[in-house]
């Protein structure tokens, strides 16, 4: 099983978008990290935003990445509804933006009006 993970993490962003947006249709939940102290693990993001939250479709994925940082975090995940009604109206009213399941090499980068269109038309 974790073969076909790191194969799903390997994919290019737009594939690694779809399968997040399948996942999290379904599960209606997303999973991030955060430390001892509860603070979510934040991207630096030179170019449009100040910040970015990560974001995985599953707790395995999570913990993947979780496993390749320097510092200490935990994989947990929250409802849908609170991610797009609570998290991420603080995240962009902070100037943050979100983004879709990353790896090493890419990422893509979304707002809440984004995320919440993609999961109206599935």
């Amino acid at each position: 099983m974790k073969l076909i993970k790191r194969f799903i993490l390997n994919r290019p962003a737009e594939k690694r978008l779809a399968y997040f947006y399948g996942m999290v249709a379904t599960d209606e939940q997303v999973w991030l990290l955060r430390d001892e102290n509860g603070d979510f693990l934040l991207l630096e993001d030179d170019e449009d935003y100040p910040f970015l939250l990560p974001v995985w479709p599953s707790r395995s994925f999570a913990e993947m990445e979780a496993a390749n940082l320097d510092e200490s975090y935990e994989a947990f995940n929250i409802p849908l509804s609170i991610f797009l009604d609570d998290l991420l109206v603080d995240i962009e009213n902070d100037g943050g933006a979100t983004a879709i399941f990353p790896n090493e090499n890419d990422t893509t980068i979304q707002k809440r009006d984004e995320i919440k269109e993609m999961i109206r038309n599935l």
